[in-house]
């Protein structure tokens, strides 16, 4: 209903007196009869108001009508509450109405004009003193607000559709995300691999495998190094975040996964349409007492910034996290963290049957004790520069030795002290010290160790710079030196005394690739290893290319010695995993629709040192997020 046109006639003289004193018989007459039409009105007016900002929300995804009730109902189109069919009903019946009030309003119109003709003719004295005036009475208009409030309500209720302030605080205080993955991956594995790649994880995670080929024929397991694979994936993950407090926020997230595997969240299609597994991703709350700070616990997404060498993108973290990040000035901000980690807890029953002074040894929980500091510059509008250094502490990682062992044993003493993940590339060594009990029975079961103490020092930059809101050059470096290393060490932890032999399992050092373990030749140099790691990238184009038209391209190249990284938490796609890996990779990400992307990479690799093992893989990624 158009301004110009009053929803109810009262007179007020030139003087400024109001109310009902103010109000002619004609008038206060007219006022009775037109009642029912300023409150049809009034009631358009009021809901066009109340509905503005939810208009304007939607402005952009819907055309925009003049009627505040269209507007309306094609959000709950847009949000999935009503269907088309059902939103087009429902349109054509407020514009009904819409022009029903009309032209109510208008026959309204004519009869107050009308009556205020005939009151300036009964009273031409009055009319002459002063200007006629059409005012509705703030009680009148109180009156049909609230009025018209309760049957918006009571028709909201009566239609399914929630009013405004009615949901309670905890779910308004609740959201949700989510994203899903579809992925086709070809693995393209080089003809002259070597073919006696051992599978030490698997041998860790299972029974001890039997070294002595005179009481064992079969062969550990192996890894595939020759046949080329290919792979339909799914990745899907959902989270919540519930904001407890304005301090205070609780999240989990569940994923998707083959195996319960810290490094990857993907699941392989196929399995004759087997169910695929949903495990438990995140589970942390978020405490920050001050602006800038947080205090994390639990199972946390990866709180380390610009640690793509150290880390693989899926990987999150139990323990708990302390950071602080505070502008200082000048576009500079600097940032601080600090975070204890458990990697594993020796159990109270392990080993399952032991004298009690076997148990009663210091505690060899495995731990990751880390800290990072950085400092971030906007150096211009368009330039930003980013600077971080990182030192990852593990504590009792190491494998251990154990004492002289039984073979007929179902457990040796330091059998907890073999990771309990693990990839690829670190350098391992046979953990029992193994007797024979029986001349006749020479069998020799073994688990695997880590043979170097792992303390990182890692180092990493970045500059970032805008040519507009949509193309950015972003050039990082990373530098990382495992502290911890030292190759007499591992040698001499690898050596057993007892039996006289180098049982080191790393395929690198060539007089005993063989678990069994050999003799090596002194004073040559067959051991080989080393302790740094560098990667550089480049990106150009959208940071987050997820909007139609938006892309980005990316290459970079890396360089990995054996036990320069923890291989159990690297990217577990570049060479299949680990360490003791060289090689580039290049992709790139285009938008095809609002939240949805597709991109591809090819990551090509190869051993550092060692025998060889090159492999390739094409990934091609379809991603939707919300």
């Amino acid at each position: 209903m158009s301004a110009a046109h009053p929803v109810s006639i009262f007179q007020i003289n030139a003087s400024g007196h109001a109310g009902h004193r103010g109000l002619s018989m004609s008038s206060m007459s007219m006022t009775r009869s037109t009642h029912r039409f300023a409150r049809t009105a009034l009631a358009t007016l009021l809901g066009a108001s109340a509905l503005a900002a939810s208009s304007s929300a939607f402005a952009q995804s819907a055309p925009v009508s003049q009627n505040a009730t269209v507007n309306l109902i094609n959000k709950l189109v847009e949000k999935k509450i009503l269907t088309r069919a059902e939103a087009d009903t429902m349109i054509a019946q407020a514009e009904a109405e819409a022009g029903e009030a009309r032209a109510a309003a208008q026959a309204a119109q004519a009869a107050s004009e009308s009556a205020q003709k005939a009151v300036e003719i009964a009273s031409p004295a009055s009319a002459a003193q002063g200007t006629s005036v059409r005012y509705v009475p703030q009680f009148v208009r109180d009156q049909i607000k609230e009025e018209v409030k309760g049957e918006v309500l009571a028709d909201a209720r009566r239609t399914g559709l929630v009013a405004p302030g009615s949901l309670p605080d905890w779910v308004r205080g609740i959201k949700i995300s989510g994203d899903l993955r579809l992925r086709g991956e070809g693995r393209f594995f080089d003809k002259g691999n070597a073919l006696d790649f051992i599978n030490v994880a698997a041998i860790n995670a299972g029974a001890p495998y039997n070294t002595d080929p005179s009481t064992n024929p079969i062969n550990p397991p192996i890894l595939n190094s020759r046949q080329n694979r290919s792979y339909f994936r799914i990745r899907a993950r959902l989270g919540l975040d519930a904001n407890i407090d304005p301090h205070l926020t609780a999240s989990f997230r569940l994923a998707t996964g083959d195996q319960n595997a810290p490094v990857s969240t993907n699941a392989n299609l196929g399995g004759y349409f087997s169910n695929k597994n949903i495990w438990l991703d995140r589970a942390f709350i978020d405490y920050r007492p001050t602006n800038g700070a947080h205090i994390t616990a639990g199972r946390m997404a990866n709180p380390f910034r610009l640690a793509e060498l150290v880390w693989d993108e899926d990987v999150n973290l139990d323990g708990i996290a302390v950071s602080y990040e505070r502008p200082v000035g000048s576009g500079l901000n600097l940032f601080g963290l600090a975070g204890a980690f458990p990697l594993d807890f020796v159990g109270d029953a392990n080993p399952a049957t032991a004298i009690a002074s076997i148990k009663d040894r210091q505690s060899n929980d495995k731990w990751l004790f880390a800290g990072q500091l950085g400092a971030t510059w906007q150096a211009s509008e368009k330039l930003t520069t980013a600077f971080y250094a990182a030192y990852y502490h593990y504590q009792n990682i190491e494998g251990e030795l154990s004492p002289a062992c039984s073979n007929l044993a179902s457990f040796c003493q330091t059998d907890y002290s073999r990771p309990g993940f693990g990839q690829r590339g670190n350098t391992l060594f046979a953990i029992r010290d193994i007797t024979t009990s029986d001349p006749a029975n020479t069998a020799s079961p073994q688990y695997f160790g880590l043979a170097s103490s792992f303390h990182i020092l890692d180092l990493s930059a970045a500059l970032d710079w805008k040519f507009d809101e949509t193309i950015h050059l972003n050039v990082t470096g990373h530098a990382s030196k495992n502290l911890g290393y030292d190759r007499n060490t591992v040698l001499a932890r690898g050596y057993n005394p007892g039996q006289g032999i180098s049982q080191i399992v790393n395929n690198n050092e060539q007089c005993a690739v063989a678990p069994s373990g050999g003799i090596c030749p002194p004073g040559q140099s067959l051991y080989k290893s080393g302790s740094t790691a560098w990667l550089v990238r480049a990106t150009l184009g959208a940071p987050i290319a997820d909007q139609p038209g938006l892309w980005n391209i990316t290459a970079s190249y890396r360089v990995i010695d054996p036990d320069a990284l923890l291989d159990a938490f690297t990217d577990s796609d570049f060479h299949l995993g680990g360490t003791n890996a060289k090689g580039w990779t290049i992709g790139g990400t285009y938008g095809l629709l609002h939240n949805t992307s597709i991109g591809a990479r090819w990551l090509s690799a190869q051993e550092k040192s060692g025998p060889p093992f090159k492999v390739d893989l094409l990934q091609v990624d379809l991603n939707v997020h919300f």
